[in-house]
C-alpha cells in the first residue's frame, strides 16, 4: 500500500488544484468556503470528485465540555459530530480525524460515542482518533476504549507534548504499541514550545526517525497541516524525496 501524500485545506475561496497538486485533501470544517450549506456541499463533491478525501471535525475535544461545567454541551457534540458525517457522505469524505477529552469516559459516554461509531460506519465513514498536545496514556485511554477507531499520529503535537515533559515514552516503544491501529499522520514541525504547523524541515522532531521505524508503505496518508502554501509545497517535497529514498 503506497502511502497517499495530501494536504490540509482551510481556505476554499483560495483553493485550486494547480496550487495545491496532491493525492489527497483534508477539509478543515468550518474553514473560508466551507460551511453546511448544501448548494455549496454539492458544488464541493463534484469539485472534489474522484480524489481521496478526509475531514478535521471542528470539535476540540469530545466530552470535555463536562469538565468544564457545560454538562449539556456533550449533547449538541453528538449532533454535530452527526452533522459532519453526514456532510461527508455527500461530499465523498471516507474518513473523519477528531480529538478527544483527557479523562476516563463515563459509561455513557462510551455509550453515546460508540453510538457515533455506528452511524458513521453505516455511513461509509471511518472514524479516525487524533492526539491533541498529551500524554501517551491519554492517547492508549482512548484507543482501548474505542477499539474500532483509528489513529492519527499528530506529530506537530506530539513534538510539543514531548518537550513539555506530558509524553515520557520511549518513541519507539510507543509506535510499537499503536502500530496496529495507525493510518493517518498529521505532518508539520515545531520546536517544542508551541504548535506551530511549520514545514517539516523547519523544527527539532525527527519525522524521518517515525516514518523509518513504520515502515515506507504502513500509513494511508500522510497529512501536511502546515499554514503557508511555501510550507505546505516545501513539506510536500521533503515527503517525495523521502519515500523514493
Amino acid at each position: 500500500m503506497k502511502s497517499l501524500i495530501c494536504c490540509s485545506v482551510e481556505n476554499l475561496k483560495e483553493f485550486s488544484f494547480e496550487d495545491y497538486p496532491f493525492d489527497g485533501y483534508e477539509f478543515k470544517t468550518f474553514g473560508k468556503g466551507f460551511s453546511p450549506n448544501i448548494i455549496l456541499l454539492i458544488k464541493l463533491k463534484e469539485m472534489f470528485k474522484g480524489k481521496e478525501l478526509s475531514l478535521h471535525s471542528q470539535l476540540s475535544r469530545i466530552f470535555s465540555s463536562r469538565e468544564k461545567g457545560f454538562q449539556e454541551f456533550s449533547e449538541a457534540e453528538m449532533h454535530i459530530l452527526k452533522s459532519e458525517i453526514i456532510i461527508s457522505k455527500i461530499i465523498g469524505v471516507k474518513q473523519i480525524n477528531f480529538h478527544m477529552k483527557e479523562t476516563e469516559f463515563t459509561d455513557d459516554e462510551t455509550k453515546k460515542f460508540n453510538e457515533i461509531i455506528d452511524f458513521a460506519n453505516k455511513n461509509g465513514i471511518e472514524m479516525i482518533y487524533e492526539n491533541h498536545v498529551c500524554s501517551e496514556e491519554v492517547i492508549f485511554r482512548v484507543l482501548k476504549n474505542f477499539p474500532r477507531i483509528q489513529f492519527c499520529l499528530d506529530i506537530g503535537h506530539l513534538n510539543v507534548a514531548i518537550h513539555t515533559g506530558k509524553f515520557k515514552m520511549n518513541l519507539h516503544e510507543f509506535l510499537e504499541k499503536v502500530k496496529s491501529r495507525l493510518v493517518h499522520i498529521h505532518a508539520h514541525n515545531n520546536y517544542g514550545e508551541k504548535d506551530e504547523h511549520n514545514s517539516l524541515d523547519e523544527g527539532n522532531f525527527n519525522w524521518k526517525n517515525v516514518l523509518d521505524y513504520l515502515g515506507k508503505n504502513h500509513l494511508k496518508k500522510v497529512i501536511i497541516e502546515s499554514n503557508k502554501k511555501e510550507d505546505i509545497l516545501k513539506s510536500k517535497k521533503l515527503l517525495l524525496d523521502y519515500f523514493k529514498e
